[in-house]
């Protein structure tokens, strides 16, 4: 149990049973989870890990972000957050160690590197989910640029970080 569970609807536990599941994530965890989403927000992956060898986790794929509830025990002890919320796009690297008992996934963003224990042989597979739904919302390099050239006016980026990104998407272009 991680906390936030409720009983599920039959149309829930209908979508609980046509999405990946790695772990033994349950119905109840499912169901208790899509009263988060946000609008046109899809489950698409659902896994149980652990983090820094800590309680149970759920680590949840939606197709915009990947979310990751703690368990209420950990958080009452102030040690970690009780929910992480981590955008596709802010995701630069997944590596995944093979361990005896369980896989190592290492996810770095620009804030933080994540570990996150998952059940043995499955880090590969939640690293693959995780990339292919970043090469779904992949934007088009036009619109990137616009986005970029926002921040650069708006003092959130430098000139040369802005010319570095301008080149990076003009070069896929």
């Amino acid at each position: 149990m991680v906390g936030f569970e409720k009983e599920p609807t039959k149309d829930e536990r209908k979508a609980f049973e046509k999405i990946d599941k790695v772990g033994g994530p349950q119905a109840e965890e499912y169901s208790g989870l899509c009263e988060k989403l946000g609008p046109h927000e899809k489950i698409q992956m659902m896994s149980t890990a652990k983090i820094k060898n800590k309680d149970k986790s759920i680590i949840t794929l939606t197709n915009k972000r990947l979310i990751i509830f703690n368990s209420e025990k950990t958080k009452l002890l102030g040690k970690r957050r009780r929910f992480e919320d981590i955008r596709l796009e802010d995701i630069l690297d997944i590596q995944v160690e093979e361990r005896k008992g369980f896989d190592l996934m290492k996810i770095t963003t620009k804030e933080q590197e994540l570990k996150i224990l998952t059940p043995e042989g499955k880090g590969v597979k939640i690293s693959g989910h995780i990339r292919d739904q970043q090469n779904k919302t992949q934007q088009d390099p036009a619109e990137q640029l616009e986005k970029i050239g926002a921040e650069k006016e708006k003092g959130n980026i430098t000139d040369e970080e802005y010319e570095e990104k301008k080149k990076e998407l003009m070069d896929r272009m």
